[in-house]
């Protein structure tokens, strides 16, 4: 594996991000969302929201983490990001404290990096991060048709609460489900 490194994302990260965020979608949900939606995916145009996601930081609770390949000598460096995991307090309103339950509201990868041990190492540096901010619990939701990425989950001791919530994209509707797993 190479030399692999996670540090807090910045604003310069935007357009990265955003392309790890692109080509793992459209390799994830080939099949699992309209192709269509997933062809018109353009980093981009999501550089702006990503822009003012990243300018909404608030360490320790919230935040997006990045995974950086050091060994990529790239100008610039933020090119060599090929994952990233957003974090923040629940967003859940049936969650009773949400000082206690955080949420891995992201975490993808560039395809490249898949099955290589990156997506576990920026997991535990997720629930690392929750953790340090005093949450008790971490919560995800999944795209439930998601096999590959709820498997990993489960792996990683992460279990199927019993909760869905429909998710409405505007041109499609799908179902989410949502994971949890202790901190401590």
């Amino acid at each position: 594996m190479a030399a692999l490194d996670i540090r807090p994302a910045t604003g310069a990260d935007a357009l990265a991000i955003a392309t790890v965020h692109v080509r793992s979608w459209q390799a994830a949900y080939r099949g699992l969302l309209p192709q269509s939606h997933l062809d018109g995916l353009d980093p981009g145009r999501s550089r702006v929201q990503w822009k003012s996601v990243l300018g909404t930081t608030a360490w320790p609770s919230a935040g997006t983490l990045v995974l950086v390949d050091s060994d990529a000598a790239s100008v610039p460096p933020t090119e060599s990001i090929i994952g990233f995991a957003g974090l923040s307090p629940t967003r859940d309103d049936d969650d009773d404290d949400p000082t206690s339950v955080g949420e891995l509201q992201t975490l993808y990868l560039d395809p490249g990096a898949w099955r290589h041990g990156a997506g576990s190492l920026l997991l535990h540096a997720a629930q690392d991060q929750l953790s340090r901010a005093g949450f008790v619990t971490a919560s995800a939701w999944v795209l439930e048709t998601n096999v590959r990425a709820r498997t990993f989950y489960e792996h990683h001791g992460w279990r199927f609460d019993g909760s869905t919530k429909l998710h409405d994209w505007g041109t499609f509707v799908v179902t989410d489900v949502r994971y949890r797993r202790p901190l401590v």
